[in-house]
């Protein structure tokens, strides 16, 4: 009675994710023609641009973000690099002092005493001057050619007010990192099809790029939860500003190496995304924020709750089926044989079927992802990492978030655990 109870709790998920799914593999075909076309977007006037780059003991990859900045392929008369150190217990000022010293033009290194990212960013929009403003993580780095893909964007188009770039994890070593270049893949195949369906749900820190007049439109950044680009992402749907996406702007960001690093910065992102969308639910179900409010926002706050479930229900099911396994061992004794393939065996229920339907569906969706850049994933290295290992985190960081947010419990700002891969990227 159970078993069908939860069974029957996983229809509306599965349902839901299939709808979604097709949906958002549709809308894709649609617009490819579209893509190709972007692809073409050239500039004819350079504006001036101005990019944050926040600190907070980053001394083991600024210098890398920098050197990647300095090496764009875009006028260093338009280009500006503001350095803002968030009171840095280590040699970040330092190295960003060298920076400036060595390139006076362009980079300039400001420090903020007040903690949080937020508060960094603010600091730097105040000192810019430029047309178009945008921030690159210190853990970040871009190829030459991504700043003016960007702007290409701004160029063909009055009516885009920011741009999000496509993002891959910079060299992926352990196997929480490669579980994670396969979710950024998913990642750009969706960012793409939300920026087609005017629906993109948050401006990535690694180098989204605003026309300068948004801030003086919807106000600076907030603290936000600690998810300031989620919550900025919301106020500019709120106030009907066009968020695009870039596909072929490529931006390298380094993910948590272990598997504590990847909870926290997971949780991170989930709560806050919950505490905004309820902050900001006016948006929900209202046709004047189209997609976004009427379809993709509302579906993302959902599946967050059926996820959690949806993990929790399928350790459930593996669980029951190793102890019956044992339990019949117990009794009959273990009788060890090859697996023998019989097509009269393979299970024909609903939900397998829909199972594999949307799976294939997903590997689809990851395919697309590796090839819409220009940057190709090891696919077919990382995926079964990814199957196997990132649906054991997520009833943890799911459900911890769903927890500590409608208990309003205190929310700390969580550094992500990436010491050792700091270390090596430095090298």
């Amino acid at each position: 009675m159970l078993d069908q109870i939860l069974q029957g709790l996983m229809y509306p998920f599965m349902f839901l994710s299939l709808y979604f799914q097709v949906f958002l593999l549709t809308s894709f075909f649609e617009n490819k023609k579209k893509m190709k076309k972007e692809e073409q977007n050239t500039i004819i006037n350079y504006p001036t641009v101005t990019v944050a780059v926040p600190c907070w003991n980053e001394e083991g990859t600024l210098a890398a973000t920098l050197d990647s900045l300095l090496a764009l392929d875009y006028p260093k008369d338009k280009l500006k690099i503001i350095v803002v150190d968030n009171n840095s217990k280590d040699r970040t000022y330092s190295i960003g002092e060298i920076y400036e010293y060595n390139n006076p033009e362009i980079v300039k290194v400001y420090k903020e005493i007040k903690q949080g990212k937020h508060h960094a960013v603010n600091l730097a929009l105040e000192k810019s001057t430029s047309d178009f403003f945008g921030c690159l993580d210190a853990d970040s780095s871009v190829t030459p050619q991504t700043l003016k893909t960007i702007i290409s964007y701004f160029e063909n188009t009055s009516k885009v007010m920011a741009v999000t770039p496509c993002i891959h994890i910079r060299d992926p070593r352990t196997f929480i990192q490669r579980m994670q270049a396969i979710e950024y893949l998913m990642g750009v195949f969706l960012r793409k099809t939300y920026g087609e369906l005017d629906a993109i749900q948050v401006t990535p820190g690694p180098f989204s790029i605003f026309r300068k007049e948004v801030f003086n439109q919807i106000g600076e950044y907030r603290k936000a939860h600690n998810t300031e680009d989620f919550e900025i992402t919301l106020r500019m749907h709120k106030a009907h500003l066009k968020i695009a996406n870039s596909h072929k702007a490529l931006v390298y960001t380094v993910g948590p190496d272990t598997p504590k690093g990847f909870f926290h910065q997971r949780l991170r992102w989930a709560r806050g995304f919950l505490e905004n969308a309820i902050d900001y639910k006016e948006l929900f179900f209202k046709k004047e924020y189209g997609n976004f409010g009427m379809f993709t926002l509302p579906m993302a706050f959902l599946f967050v709750f059926y996820g959690f479930y949806a993990s929790i229900f399928s350790i459930y099911v593996m669980v029951s089926s190793i102890v019956n396994t044992i339990q019949r061992w117990l009794a009959v004794g273990v009788h060890l044989r090859m697996p023998n393939f019989d097509i009269f065996y393979f299970n024909t229920t609903v939900m397998s079927f829909i199972i594999m339907l949307m799976l294939t569906i997903f590997l689809v969706v990851l395919y697309i992802g590796n090839t819409l850049s220009d940057d190709s994933q090891e696919f077919y290295r990382n995926f079964p990492i990814f199957f196997v290992v990132y649906p054991l985190f997520i009833p943890f960081f799911f459900g911890r978030a769903i927890i500590d947010t409608f208990f309003h419990r205190k929310n700390d700002w969580i550094l992500q655990d990436t010491k050792e891969f700091k270390q090596n990227f430095e090298n």
